[in-house]
């Protein structure tokens, strides 16, 4: 799996096969830390970090270089749902996850997240 984290503005790019974004929604759903493979690149992020809070969930980057995810079960639940469904498309795709003025789960400081098919990100038909 790939962690791209470009800015706060555009926030992380997740690239991963379709086990990597599975296992990633069960870290989401019930905490945990993972390392990833160290890369000479500067924007690879070096693992990701979910920590078990209350509320909406929160998303930055930390000062490892991790992706940081803090939420409440529920708000938690619901980003690892997202997560599934991006696993179990069939063809190419991405999803776009920002906050906006009354979501549902995501807190306003959160980075921004593009999470894509395992199968690219762009549709091949």
């Amino acid at each position: 799996m790939n962690l791209d984290y470009y800015s706060a503005a555009e926030g992380v790019d997740i690239v991963g096969a379709r086990a990597e974004l599975c296992h990633l929604a069960e870290l989401v759903a019930g905490g945990g830390e993972l390392s990833l493979a160290p890369s000479a690149h500067s924007r690879h992020l070096r693992g990701v970090l979910i920590e078990v809070t209350q509320g909406p969930v929160v998303i930055g980057v930390d000062d490892r270089h991790y992706l940081s995810i803090h939420g409440g079960a529920e708000s938690r639940s619901l980003l690892a749902d997202l997560l599934r469904q991006v696993a179990s498309m069939d063809d190419g795709g991405h999803v776009h996850l920002e906050y906006f003025e009354g979501h549902y789960f995501l807190a306003p400081d959160s980075v921004p997240l593009i999470v894509n098919s395992p199968h690219g990100g762009m549709p091949r038909r």
